[in-house]
């Protein structure tokens, strides 16, 4: 019993030990935090003449000056961190002449060493700082240290500063490399990265599309979802017979978004494909492009075995003015009775409530008379349905 009792004391003394050093700790942390705000008050004060002159001075010929004052660490660490916001914002020259005043304050020269020379966190911090400056002398370091770091957080920024320093487009291509030996699919993170990089990234995305590895396949076509060239449209169009299917989908899709006019045989090939996600993207495309000459296409897509197609095939129909509005009664009247017919009439059915209440509009106004006439010439008179002046 005295034993028990002697070590719960213990237990008790070890429980305050911990809270006071716990405490300590706490306290210790806010006194840091409140000596880097008032630091960073002061900064403020101090420094903000000479940042009015870097501004009004931004864009000029002669070179930014560094500060006419020493400073400390702290402050050499906000002043950092502007000189890095001021390089990210702004472009061409105002950019090249806040790298230039980083190389004068010996902040690049500061960070390779610690690159070079630090630990594993003062690496990472070095590689942030470095990709910010877009200092391009740290690329074969920064690579090296990619190659032998982790799958992490800590990966992607290594991985970003890369990008942003990258002297041409084989560095970010060793870049690209590297993280693809992770066999992880964050394609859209490294399009994002690739974006970063000072080289010509529609061309490098069309490269990668060539490529026989998916991965390759799959950034470029994440990097070229944005482009609209009919170029595009040409490089992707031998995807669309790949046999992945997310590569086939994304190929589809950037493919209508950059042509302006399909071809018949491409649209004829792509409804009879067995992916219903396809056909919706095809029928999709005609109706945004308003290819009315396409509508005995849509009309047979209306009897489509999948409720998506068909669905979609309605709502395009809709689009292409009075023609596709007739054809789209008309086929609903042929198959009236049938599962198909029921389905269709519900569609226009839930399209004239839509419409009836958006009247505002004119073209609404107009698309809820021609389809309200033709529901009521082919299908019968409805009384909730009624036309509008």
């Amino acid at each position: 019993m005295y034993i028990n009792f002697e070590v719960a004391v213990k237990f008790l003394y070890v429980l305050i030990i911990l809270n006071v050093v716990f405490v300590a700790a706490v306290y210790a942390i806010k006194i840091k935090r409140l000596r880097r705000t008032r630091i960073e008050r002061r900064f403020e004060v101090k420094f903000k003449d000479y940042f009015t002159y870097v501004l009004v001075n931004i864009e000029g010929k002669e070179p930014l000056q560094a500060p006419p004052f020493s400073l400390n660490k702290v402050e050499q660490e906000i002043l950092q961190e502007r000189l890095n916001d001021m390089i990210e914002n702004f472009t061409g020259t105002p950019r090249e002449k806040g790298k230039e005043l980083c190389q004068r304050l010996g902040l690049v020269h500061y960070h390779l060493d610690r690159l070079k020379k630090g630990s594993y966190a003062v690496k990472i911090d070095a590689a942030y700082h470095l990709g910010c400056m877009r200092v391009q002398e740290a690329v074969p370091d920064l690579l090296q240290l990619l190659a032998t770091h982790k799958l992490n957080s800590s990966l992607f920024v290594i991985a970003r500063s890369i990008a942003k320093c990258a002297r041409n487009e084989q560095d970010v291509k060793e870049m690209v490399k590297l993280l693809l030996s992770h066999n992880k699919g964050f394609y859209d993170l490294l399009v994002d990265m690739i974006k970063e990089a000072d080289i010509e990234h529609g061309a490098l995305f069309a490269e990668f599309i060539q490529r026989d590895s998916n991965e390759y396949i799959l950034i470029g076509l994440c990097g070229l979802r944005d482009y609209t060239e009919p170029t595009v449209a040409s490089a992707v169009y031998r995807l669309i017979d790949s046999e992945d299917r997310m590569i086939q989908s994304m190929a589809v899709e950037i493919y209508f978004k950059s042509v302006h006019f399909i071809p018949r045989n491409v649209v004829q090939k792509l409804l009879q494909h067995p992916l219903d996600e396809l056909r919706v993207l095809t029928i999709g495309a005609i109706a945004d492009q308003k290819l009315v000459t396409y509508i005995d296409v849509m009309k047979n897509a209306l009897l489509d075995e999948s409720k998506r197609v068909s669905a979609a095939s309605a709502k395009g129909l809709l689009l292409l003015g009075e023609e596709g509005i007739a054809t789209l009664c008309g086929v609903t009247a042929e198959v009236r009775g049938s599962e198909q017919g029921e389905y269709l009439q519900m569609l226009i059915e839930e399209e004239l409530k839509f419409l009836s209440v958006q009247l505002h509009d004119l073209v609404k106004l107009t698309r809820y008379n021609s389809l309200a006439y033709h529901y009521e010439k082919t299908l019968g008179k409805n009384k909730r349905i009624y036309r509008v002046v």
